[in-house]
């Protein structure tokens, strides 16, 4: 039998003297990220859509967002506004934590306008008669260094008079 190279000491390298515990502790560590990604497969991490509503006598608004996402995902908001009352000048008021962070991909139907109120993201979307059902999507992309905790609210406002608002929250995972 040849001898072991230098530097080499059968026991402990090839033997594991003193560290048959160490095999364990790569096991643990590898069964940890099976568990990450089994929990993730049954979708404890995000992207189920939930609805957050608001009403008032001159129209309802509702919210259809996932209120957990993951870093580098796609995730669709569905923003539908019923006029029980006529809507001269409807807009949706996006506070900035609908942007930082998030890549807008697509915004269908078309806003009649945009602009920037304070920081927030205004959507013009013109006139609603009453009884009218109005339906916006707004497609977003999760940056990847995205990590945090957030608050997002949306106005539904005519002719800059704040008409109600609707207040989620949204987890981002790494």
């Amino acid at each position: 039998m040849a001898n072991a190279p230098d530097g080499i000491l059968v026991g402990r390298h090839r033997d594991l003297t003193g560290r048959q515990w160490h095999p364990w502790v790569r096991r643990g560590l590898l069964a940890l990220v099976g568990l990450i990604l089994l929990l993730a497969l049954f979708d404890l991490f995000g992207q189920s859509p939930s609805t957050t509503k608001a009403q008032a006598s001159v129209a309802t608004l509702e919210v259809n967002a996932p209120s957990a996402v993951r870093g580098g995902l796609l995730f669709q908001a569905r923003f539908t506004i019923h006029a029980h009352s006529e809507l001269k000048d409807a807009t949706l008021v996006l506070n900035r934590a609908w942007l930082d962070g998030f890549t807008v991909n697509t915004i269908e139907p078309s806003p009649v306008g945009e602009g920037s109120r304070n920081g927030s993201l205004t959507l013009d979307l013109g006139h609603l008669p009453a009884g009218a059902k109005h339906v916006l999507f707004m497609d977003f992309q999760v940056n990847p260094t995205t990590i945090s905790d957030r608050t997002l609210r949306v106005e539904l406002d005519d002719d800059d008079q704040p008409l109600l608002t609707v207040s989620r929250t949204l987890r981002v995972f790494p």
